[in-house]
């Protein structure tokens, strides 16, 4: 079977099964997207899951159960609430040539964390949570995000995790109300991914301010260093933004972290990403992202064009193409396709 017909072969099987999920007829007690209360108790579960079908100019053809994910919250009468999420990673995968495996899964803990809620201005956690750098990162579910892949500044300048305790809150400042964040990371990561280098140790803060009625801006800062290297210090600034108008989206990030090693080992980047509607379900999305990592390595470049389908607000196809030039160190380049839904 060529390639063609292999990417076909997938875009119907995934749309189908979309599409018999669309069809079935929501209980009184859940609905798609929204999780489920497990009666008698303030307890709910929900979560996503993500198929993915690559080919990567550098790899053979792929089919990647790629997240399994679980939430479990808990939300009482009280001032305090919980929250969880368990990850399955790479489940299942297929490669071109080769049997299905299991042998890439790794259950992954993304979050555990206990919130005490305060006051609107004012709230604690502690556990492990999304580190608040940008907005992609906090995002992060499949089922929310626009394409398939993810930007290179997103992942690659920090941890995405963080175990460690934070303050946060909206602070009314004139006629605007400004999100913040300020959190530190206190030693060993929960679960760490052994494919991620987590925190050694952190100290961060975000800050959201709106500029408009549909448009705001954040400031990122953080310094740490990272348990792989952990005799070298880094510090890192990064801005994001994002606008929005009857369906249209620009989002944007940049990041630029300085090693006490010096330049040689400093590292920054920035993507640009817009998002159109051709129909009320169908998106055109096209993103440009510029990222100079750490090393000898050149600045690269990467640029990205992609569709976004939703099925409904809690399911998405995606497909897109990636082609990236200066590409040394071989970041994924092809046609990428996904299905995502939120349960």
């Amino acid at each position: 079977m060529n390639l063609r017909a292999r990417i076909l072969l997938c875009v119907a099987l995934l749309a189908s099964s979309g599409q018999v999920l669309a069809d079935e007829p929501a209980s009184d007690d859940y609905q798609l997207g929204r999780g489920w209360k497990i009666p008698g108790t303030p307890i709910r579960l929900g979560g996503y899951a993500s198929l993915e079908a690559e080919k990567d100019r550098h790899e053979p053809f792929k089919i990647n159960a790629s997240d399994v994910s679980l939430f479990v919250w808990w939300e009482g009468e009280g001032k305090f609430r919980f929250f969880s999420e368990l990850d399955l990673e790479d489940a299942l995968v297929y490669e071109d040539g080769k049997n299905p495996t299991t042998r890439h899964g790794y259950l992954a803990l993304e979050r555990a964390y206990a919130d005490y809620l305060y006051s609107e201005c004012l709230n604690f956690r502690a556990g492990k949570f999304l580190t608040p750098i940008g907005r992609w990162n906090v995002i992060h579910a499949e089922p929310l995000v626009w394409t398939t892949t993810r930007p290179l500044v997103t992942e690659r300048a920090f941890p995405t995790n963080a175990t460690g305790v934070m303050a946060y809150g909206t602070l009314p400042v004139g006629d605007r109300e400004i999100d913040y964040s300020v959190y530190t990371a206190l030693g060993e990561d929960w679960r760490p991914d052994p494919k991620l280098d987590p925190f050694e140790e952190a100290l961060g803060m975000h800050v959201t301010v709106p500029v408009s009625s549909n448009a705001e801006i954040g400031v990122s800062y953080a310094n740490f260093s990272q348990h792989g290297s952990n005799e070298e210090r880094k510090n890192l600034l990064g801005m994001d933004y994002f606008w929005t108008h009857e369906r249209y989206e620009v989002s944007a990030e940049l990041a630029y972290r300085i090693s006490d090693e010096g330049s040689a080992s400093d590292e920054s980047g920035l993507f640009v990403q817009g998002v159109a509607p051709l129909t009320d379900r169908l998106y055109v999305i096209g993103r440009y992202e510029w990222y100079n990592p750490a090393g000898p390595a050149p600045a690269m470049n990467i640029g990205l064009l992609g569709l976004a389908f939703k099925l409904s607000p809690a399911m998405v196809f995606k497909a897109e193409y990636i082609h990236a030039s200066r590409n040394t160190v071989k970041e994924p380049e092809g046609v990428f396709t996904s299905f995502a839904i939120l349960f």
